[in-house]
């Protein structure tokens, strides 16, 4: 694993397969960012992702759903990293065995360490793990809701944000219980033509929202009015299109139903969100 060290708007890692792939990403790292720089080098970790996101009051910790990204810009998780190209929620394979390991290994853990520093953290904690053959693995920390995983997140949650985030400030998250409404959510981005390259054209207008049944949400990540009024793209992630249904297999076919109906010149959606093959998850990965 390359990793800048600094901020790149989510792309600034790379997942190297060989020494030359490690090579070949310093190459692009030193186009992007000139003069001086200082990278990372990890160990490559292989297995599924999830990403778990919860509210803290440093005792306490509420879950929302099991959620996973898709990061890579292509089908079948080629191409370059990015923002994130789609989510879905919850997770089939993150079963009561999973979450047990990840609660054990990493959230506990997590929280310990919060009290014993004498941190006073409230607020949104992200983990983004991995289901290694030898246990789940924290890949990251966030201190935030990620994105596109928020898109079906908040969707899915039925109980009071507001009364969770009150609670989570005021020290009575332990009184707190988190719902969540029934069948699953796929986010799909709709993305420009040439991202995540740093510079590509941006201003062409939007269609088709308002054919968008009430089954799906549209959340705004990159557009703005024009000069004559009209909505523009104006950026690299410009729409996420959220479909919910009684299953995983009807919410990804509305989301795409509805992807279909939502233009913009050079438009692009990777076709595979939340249509990755099961995992065969080894009995060390969850125990």
């Amino acid at each position: 694993m390359v990793k800048y060290d600094g901020l790149a708007a989510g792309k600034g890692v790379y997942v190297c397969s060989s020494l030359e792939e490690a090579e070949a990403a310093l190459s692009e790292l030193q186009t992007q960012f000139t003069g001086w720089f200082s990278f990372l080098l990890e160990e490559k970790l292989t297995g599924p992702e999830i990403s778990i996101i919860g509210l803290t009051d440093g005792r306490e910790i509420k879950l929302l759903a099991t959620s996973q990204d898709h990061k890579r810009l292509l089908a079948g998780d080629q191409g370059p990293n990015t923002g994130g190209m789609g989510a879905y929620c919850p997770v089939p394979f993150a079963n009561d065995n999973v979450l047990a390991a990840i609660r054990r290994d990493i959230i506990d853990p997590t929280l310990r360490g919060l009290q014993n520093e004498q941190f006073a953290f409230h607020g949104f904690l992200y983990f983004g793990i991995m289901l290694t053959p030898s246990g789940p693995k924290l890949l990251e920390y966030n201190v935030r809701l990620g994105d596109p995983e928020a898109e079906v997140l908040l969707p899915a949650l039925d109980s009071s944000l507001l009364k969770l985030i009150e609670a989570t400030l005021d020290g009575t998250l332990a009184l707190q219980t988190v719902r969540q409404r029934p069948g699953a959510f796929v986010g799909v981005v709709l993305a420009s033509g040439g991202y995540p390259a740093p510079k590509f054209p941006t201003g062409f207008p939007i269609t088709g929202l308002d054919q968008l049944p009430a089954h799906v949400r549209a959340y705004h990540g990159a557009t703005r009015l024009d000069a004559e009024g009209r909505l523009v793209t104006n950026g690299g992630r410009v729409l996420v299109l959220t479909a919910h249904g009684p299953d995983l297999e009807t919410a990804t076919a509305r989301a795409y139903e509805a992807c279909a109906k939502v233009t913009f010149q050079d438009a692009y959606y990777r076709p595979d969100i939340a249509q990755r093959p099961a995992p065969v998850l080894s009995a060390s990965a969850v125990n």
